[in-house]
């Protein structure tokens, strides 16, 4: 019985010392701040105020379309657009604020391979 007690205890020991490791790791693999609010971006050394890449940025969508869907694909954004006279995928590049392309979709035409 002696033997069984001590074994119980030496577990538990072993468990809160595997929880503290545990903690511990998880504590250290964080990102530094990342407990941490998030402070006000401070003025770049010239000490005038930062500004963004660019402003607000007009993307050519026909009359009467709408976009449908947004997905982000490597470091483009497509825009699917529908309405309008026709579908079209607009290709934006979100670095630099331009259309870096579209994409017409038009029905395939009968016969074609």
């Amino acid at each position: 019985m002696k033997a069984l007690k001590a074994l119980v205890i030496f577990m538990g020991i072993l468990v809160v010392a595997g929880m503290g490791l545990v903690g511990y790791g998880v504590v250290t693999k964080l990102p530094r701040g990342a407990g941490k609010a998030p402070a006000a971006a401070a003025p770049p050394a010239g000490g005038t105020p930062a500004t963004p890449a660019f402003g607000a940025v007009p993307v050519p969508v026909p009359a009467g379309a709408r976009v449908e869907q947004m997905a982000v694909a490597g470091d483009r954004v497509v825009l699917r657009v529908t309405g309008g006279g026709g579908d079209r995928l607009i290709v934006l590049d979100p670095a630099s604020g331009r259309v870096a392309g579209s994409f017409v979709l038009a029905p395939e035409a009968p016969g074609t391979p």
